[in-house]
């Protein structure tokens, strides 16, 4: 969870998204208007940290991939909250 906090701070006010693998290594960096196209692709991609929203559409391919983790500045509005998906905001790590 540190790690991911680290991260969104790195990103923060930058507009970009970090896809990670397995190792919760950084597998490619990509602009946040690209993320959905690109996760589509990054079918090996295991937890996104990114610089904006989280909304349900990323949630669902987050559970089509089977990612076990989802981290963004803030939650957008969630219908449904996939089973198995961690999900972090900028506010659950504090100041």
């Amino acid at each position: 969870m540190e790690k991911y906090r680290e991260m969104l701070v790195q990103i923060s006010g930058r507009g970009t998204a970090r896809l990670l693998d397995d190792g919760d290594t950084v597998s490619a960096e990509v602009p946040v208007r690209e993320l959905v196209e690109t996760l589509k692709t990054k079918k090996e991609t295991r937890a996104v940290v990114f610089d904006g929203i989280i909304t349900q559409r990323i949630l669902d391919i987050a559970a089509e991939m089977n990612m076990h983790s989802v981290v963004g500045t803030k939650m957008g509005t969630i219908t449904k909250q996939p089973a198995g998906i961690e999900v972090w905001t900028r506010s659950d790590f504090g100041p």
